[in-house]
Parts: structure tokens; C-alpha cells; sequence
């Protein structure tokens, strides 16, 4: 059997005109017909039908499918890509193309169609952006010895990539395989030394805080969500709605993440397939409360953080802000950033927490001790 009667014996749902080529027999104008993109067949199956065509006997008929492939349209592939029965062929053709970039190619990336070998591919690339797409495909990277080692011998890699690819060597790999593909939650701490802070003088209190934090009252007052557990993330894998997102593949996680539930995005946020996490953010139906839940995951990407701190929309909100800053994972940077945002109760708590990067606790502490001295000399 050749491979392109396997290819047409495997395949009982495609169009019977893509079976019929596939099988030989037919005559070489309607083989280039088809390779020019003119058959009246859907363009899915169109698509595969060239793909396979680029390895056809006649030198007429592969280059004419070579060259209608180079013109379908980004958005078409865009589309296509995004199709859970994407075949693998036309997923490894995409992804070796050369002609993807952002979303197009971590969609080819993230499909669980996508070949192995296709990704070990592209980890020989000498494109950071690639690579950066490629390392955050963790069950992938984790599931495929060869891809992490190709990866980490790639002297193109980013700093911040390749230190991923150690957390991912410490936590998981050569470990017993992941059955889930979320980030579990890591035990949180009780910081017993974050006691409330002492008591200030009736009525002056609500008063300073809020001239401290340059807030009217009405933003000083809300509270981020508590902070997950593990047990609330152990409780939430057995729901419904996690087993369901389990079974369903990136390009279905992508259009949950728009479309889906309050429950269901508290999911796909943790997702460790970026592109799913990401297009969290996006969904129209995500309200204040939510971002602040998100803002203080200890389980999220690093990216989601800075996302949610980079749109002045979302941290014009005290409790999307407080929950960033209480949030170690935040980038340092970002923290400082809005520690004058804090009024003094919560600087003062700052001082105290242990969970937080010392040298933001230190920023806090000198913020704190400026602001009260400052206090104390008004009321003398």
C-alpha cells in the first residue's frame, strides 16, 4: 500500500473525491485540479487532499499544490488550525511553513495533533518567540524527553524560558506522569506573624488610610478573595466541570475560555497551555471580582500577572491591586510599582508578611514609616 492509499484508508470521513485521488487511478488533470485548490469539496478536506498531493509523482502536480498552499490566506490557516480534527500532516506542514507567527503558530503548537517530531523540529529554531511557545507546551515538553533535551541545547533560548525548563526537570520530569493538566496548587503557609496591625485612634484611622492611598472610600473597601488552598483546588478538580475541560482538546479550551462559566474560566486560567490561560482574559463576560481572584493565584503563569497588571481598566480596582502586590509570584517590579496605591493598614501588614520577595516587604516598611512619620508631624 502507499502512503497515499494509508492516508485514504484511514480516513472514512473525508470527502469521497479526496478518497478516490488518494487511491490512484485517476487522471493527472484532475490531480492538478485539485492541487491548484479548484476541486468544489470543503476546504478542510481540500487542504489535506494538496498536502498530500505535495509528494505526488508528477513534478506538475506537487509544485501547483506547493504554491496554492503558499497563497491560502492566514486567517484561513488561522481557522483551520483551530479545528480539534485537524489532521496531523496539515499541522506539520503549517508549522514547518515558516509563515506563522503569534497566535497562528502557538495554535499549531499546542494541538495535541501536532506530530512530535514536528516539535522537535521547530525546538532547532533559532527564534526565541518560538521556542518561548514551545516551552510553555509543559505537558508536551513533559511527556517528551527528546523535545526537553532538544530545547535545552538550544543556545537561542531565553533566560526566562530555560529556567522554566529547570522547574519543569525539578518538578516533573523523570517523575510519574501527570494526569491532570493543571498546576497543582502548593501548600499555603500560615504566617502566624501577620497579625492585624495595632489599633490606631478611633476615627482617625479610616481617614488616614484613605489620604495615605490617594483612594476615596469606596476603593479602600474591597477585600480580594481568599487565597485558594489546597484543598479548594483539590475540591475543585472534582467537580463537573473540570473533568469535562479535561477531555477537550486546545482549540475547545480556547473557545471555553470565551464563552464558558465563571467556574469554568477559574479552570482554564491555571491551564498550563498559555494561549488557554490568556484567552481567559479576554472573555467579555469576566467581571472585577474575577480578575482579583486571578491576581492572587499562586497558579498561574507569570504572564496572566503581568497581563492583568499592564490594563489600567482592571487595576483602577484597590482589590486587584492589594491581591497583585500579596501575590509573590508578581513580578517584583510590577509589585513596587503599586505599593503606593496601599493605604497604611495594608503597607502595615506588608511589613509582616513572609509569603512576599524581601525586598518588596523592605519597600513597604520604608513607604509605611514615611507615611506615618509624615501623619504624626500633621497632628503636632
Amino acid at each position: 500500500m502507499s502512503p497515499a492509499e494509508t492516508a485514504a484508508a484511514s480516513l472514512p470521513g473525508r470527502h469521497p473525491l479526496v478518497r478516490r485521488i488518494l487511491q490512484g487511478g485517476v487522471a493527472d488533470t484532475i490531480r492538478l485540479t485539485a492541487a491548484r485548490g479548484a476541486l468544489p469539496i470543503p476546504a478542510h478536506d481540500l487542504i489535506y487532499l494538496q498536502v498530500q498531493l505535495l509528494n505526488d509523482a508528477q513534478p506538475a502536480v506537487a509544485q501547483s499544490a506547493t504554491e496554492s498552499l503558499a497563497a491560502v490566506p492566514t486567517e484561513n490557516v488561522a481557522a483551520l488550525l483551530r479545528e480539534a480534527g485537524c489532521d496531523p500532516c496539515v499541522l506539520e506542514h503549517f508549522a514547518l511553513s515558516g509563515r506563522l507567527t503569534g497566535e497562528t503558530l502557538a495554535s499549531a503548537i499546542a494541538h495535541p495533533n501536532t506530530p512530535g517530531s514536528t516539535l522537535l523540529s521547530l525546538a532547532a529554531s533559532d527564534d526565541p518567540d518560538t521556542l518561548n511557545l514551545l516551552v510553555t507546551n509543559e505537558q508536551r515538553v513533559i511527556d517528551s524527553p527528546a523535545l526537553f533535551q532538544a530545547l535545552r541545547d538550544n543556545s537561542h533560548l531565553r533566560p526566562e524560558d530555560r529556567r522554566r525548563l529547570h522547574e519543569l526537570e525539578l518538578d516533573f520530569i523523570g517523575k510519574e506522569p501527570l494526569v491532570v493538566k493543571l498546576r497543582p496548587a502548593p501548600e499555603i503557609p500560615s504566617t502566624g506573624d501577620q497579625t492585624a496591625a495595632p489599633p490606631e485612634e478611633e476615627g482617625d484611622e479610616d481617614a488616614t488610610d484613605t489620604e495615605a492611598a490617594g483612594l476615596s472610600g469606596e476603593e479602600t473597601g474591597g477585600e480580594p478573595p481568599p487565597i485558594p488552598t489546597a484543598a479548594d483546588e483539590e475540591e475543585l478538580r472534582s467537580t463537573v466541570a473540570f473533568q469535562k475541560i479535561l477531555k477537550l482538546g486546545v482549540p475547545e479550551r480556547v473557545q471555553l475560555a470565551m464563552k464558558g462559566t465563571a467556574e469554568e474560566r477559574a479552570i482554564l486560567i491555571r491551564d498550563t497551555t498559555k494561549i488557554v490561560a490568556l484567552q481567559v482574559l479576554k472573555s467579555p463576560k469576566l467581571g472585577e471580582n474575577e480578575i482579583a481572584g486571578f491576581a492572587q493565584m499562586r497558579n498561574v503563569h507569570e504572564d496572566i500577572l503581568r497581563k492583568i497588571a499592564g490594563k489600567r481598566d482592571w487595576t483602577k480596582s484597590y482589590s486587584v491591586v492589594h491581591a497583585l502586590i500579596r501575590n509573590p509570584k508578581t513580578p517584583t517590579g510590577l509589585s513596587t510599582q503599586f505599593l503606593s496605591r496601599l493605604g497604611v493598614r495594608d503597607l502595615n501588614l506588608m511589613t509582616r508578611d513572609k509569603n512576599i520577595p524581601e525586598g518588596l516587604r523592605r519597600a513597604a516598611r520604608n513607604l509605611f514609616l514615611a507615611r506615618t512619620q509624615k501623619s504624626g508631624k500633621r497632628k503636632h
